[in-house]
């Protein structure tokens, strides 16, 4: 009896969105990898730009985008990351700043409102200084 009463107060959890948000599956392929090559703002730096992309929980149509910098060489260095995206809400752009030095720095969380269905997104350094990366992706 306390298993069937344990399993219905998840299930009611569940439903009802009491729990810890937890962002929905987001089907994506990323041909080019994950990760932006570039050379910061400053010193010509050398760098690496991790760029990950999730569900946004609770908000259909949206995802979020995490840029964070893995390191730079001769830094502390920054690079504007740029984002671009087509989806059902039309082309769009999104810009964001990181900095670190040496080390990896913080991430900066971005929300994209891509609109539901399939969607294709790219990330770059700004200016224009390594690779790019792009995603195709289902958005719930």
């Amino acid at each position: 009896m306390a298993a069937g009463v344990a399993a219905a107060a998840g299930i009611a959890a569940a439903v009802c969105g009491t729990g810890p948000a937890q962002a929905d599956p987001l089907p994506q392929l990323p041909p080019f990898g994950t990760t932006l090559f570039t050379f910061g703002d400053a010193n010509f730096c050398a760098g690496a730009i991790n760029v990950a992309l999730e569900a946004a929980p609770h908000a259909p149509g949206h995802v979020l985008a995490h840029v964070t910098p893995s390191g730079y060489l001769h830094g502390p260095c920054g690079n504007h990351v740029s984002l671009g995206w087509l989806g059902s809400q039309g082309l769009r752009s999104a810009d964001v700043y990181v900095h670190s030095n040496g080390q990896p720095g913080q991430t900066v969380t971005t929300d994209l409102w891509v609109g539901m269905g399939v969607a294709k997104i790219m990330a770059a350094s700004w200016p224009m200084q390594g690779n790019f990366t792009e995603w195709y992706l289902y958005v719930p």
